[in-house]
C-alpha cells in the first residue's frame, strides 16, 4: 500500500488544524495549504504551502508541490470559505461575489479534478477520500446574511453528490461534511474541530462511498435529510 497522504486546503486554528493533528496521529503524511502559515509549523505537518482559493488556476501548483515532496494525497479535505455578511443581498461589489465563489466553489472543482487525476495513480488497494467542509446553507437557506457563502455552498453540493455517483464504482469516495446540533439545527458557532476531525477520519477509512451529504453530530453519521 502506498503511504497514506493527506492534503488540507484551507488550515484554520479550529477545523483546519484540529485535522491535521488527527491524521498526524493516525500516520498520515500532512500537507496544508493555507493563506498564512505562521502558526503552522510544529511536527505534525509534513508541508506546508501558501495559496491562495480566490485564484482556481493555483490549485493545480499546489497538488504538483505535494506529490513531489511527499507523495499523491490519497485523502483531500477542502476547509476554505469566505463570505460577506451583510443583511443587503446587493451590499457587495460583483468582483468580491465572484471572488468568493471562486473560494467557494471554482477552487473546489479545481482541487476535485486534481484529487482524481491522483487518485487514478495510486494502487487499488488505497482509500481515496475527497471531503468538503460544507454547512447548513443548501438545505436551510439564510439569503438576507449569508447569500454568497449559501450560493457557494449549495453549488458545490451538487458537485460534490455529482461527483460521488460519477466516480462510485472506482471507489472514489466525495463527501459534504455539515456538522449539526442534535436536533439538526446548525452547529454554527459552536463548529468543533475536533468532531470534524474525528469524522472525517472515520469517512476516510471506508472503502466504499457512503452517503454523500455526511451530516453529523459529535462525530457521527446522522440522516437529517427526512426532517
Amino acid at each position: 500500500m502506498a503511504a497514506q497522504v493527506v492534503l488540507i486546503l484551507g488550515a484554520g486554528a479550529n477545523v483546519g488544524t484540529k485535522t491535521a493533528e488527527a491524521f498526524a496521529k493516525n500516520g498520515y503524511k500532512v500537507a496544508l495549504a493555507t493563506r498564512t502559515i505562521t502558526h503552522h509549523k510544529d511536527n505534525t505537518r509534513d508541508l506546508v504551502i501558501q495559496a491562495d482559493f480566490a485564484e482556481p488556476l493555483s490549485i493545480k501548483s499546489v497538488f504538483d508541490e505535494v506529490k513531489a515532496k511527499i507523495g499523491t494525497p490519497n485523502v483531500i479535505i477542502y476547509n476554505a470559505a469566505a463570505a460577506n455578511f451583510n443583511p443587503d443581498p446587493f451590499a457587495h461589489t460583483v468582483s468580491s461575489f465572484a471572488a468568493n465563489l471562486a473560494v467557494n466553489t471554482t477552487s473546489v472543482y479545481a482541487a476535485a479534478k486534481e484529487a482524481v487525476a491522483g487518485f487514478e495513480t495510486l494502487p487499488s488497494d488505497t482509500n481515496k477520500t475527497f471531503i468538503f467542509t460544507g454547512n447548513f446553507l443548501p438545505f436551510m437557506p439564510m439569503p438576507s446574511l449569508l447569500l454568497d457563502l449559501g450560493v457557494g455552498k449549495s453549488a458545490t453540493a451538487h458537485l460534490i453528490q455529482g461527483l460521488a455517483t460519477v466516480y462510485a464504482e472506482k471507489g472514489f469516495n466525495f463527501y459534504f461534511g455539515d456538522e449539526r446540533k442534535a436536533d439538526g439545527t446548525p452547529a454554527n458557532y459552536e463548529i468543533s474541530g475536533e468532531n470534524h476531525a474525528n469524522f472525517y477520519l472515520e469517512l476516510a477509512s471506508k472503502k466504499e462511498q457512503g452517503p454523500w451529504n455526511a451530516s453529523f453530530v459529535g462525530s457521527k453519521y446522522v440522516d437529517f435529510s427526512k426532517k
